[in-house]
C-alpha cells in the first residue's frame, strides 16, 4: 500500500498563498527600505561633497585675496622707497628714470601734478 498525501483543501490552499504574500510583502518592505536608505546616504554623501567643495573655494578664494594684498603691500613699499630716493647724487640717466617712475607712482596714486 502506498501512501499518499491527499490534496489539501482550497481554505488551506488560501493560508498557504496569504503566507508566501505575507513573506514576500515583508522582503520587498525590507528591500524597499534598503533602497530608501541607499538613496538618502547618496543624497547625504552628494550634500557633503558640495559643501566640501564650497568651503574648499572659499578657502582657495581667501588665499587668492591675501596672496594679493601681500603684493600690493609690497609694491606699495617699493614704491615708498622710490618717492624717498635722493636722486640728486644719481648720474643722470638713472636721475632721470627715478624721476619718471616717481611721476607714474604719483599718477597712479591719484595725483595729478608733476614733480620738477
Amino acid at each position: 500500500m502506498i501512501y499518499q498525501d491527499k490534496p489539501i483543501s482550497q481554505n488551506a490552499a488560501k493560508k498557504q498563498l496569504k503566507c508566501r504574500q505575507g513573506k514576500d510583502k515583508v522582503g520587498e518592505i525590507t528591500v524597499t527600505n534598503l533602497l530608501q536608505q541607499f538613496r538618502d546616504t547618496l543624497v547625504e554623501i552628494e550634500d557633503q561633497k558640495k559643501q566640501d567643495r564650497k568651503i574648499m573655494l572659499e578657502q582657495q578664494a581667501m588665499m587668492i585675496q591675501q596672496s594679493q594684498e601681500k603684493q600690493e603691500l609690497n609694491m606699495i613699499e617699493k614704491e615708498k622707497q622710490i618717492m624717498n630716493m635722493d636722486i640728486s647724487n644719481l648720474d643722470p640717466i638713472s636721475a632721470v628714470y627715478f624721476q619718471n617712475r616717481q611721476l607714474e607712482i604719483i599718477q597712479k596714486r591719484g595725483f595729478n601734478f608733476y614733480l620738477t
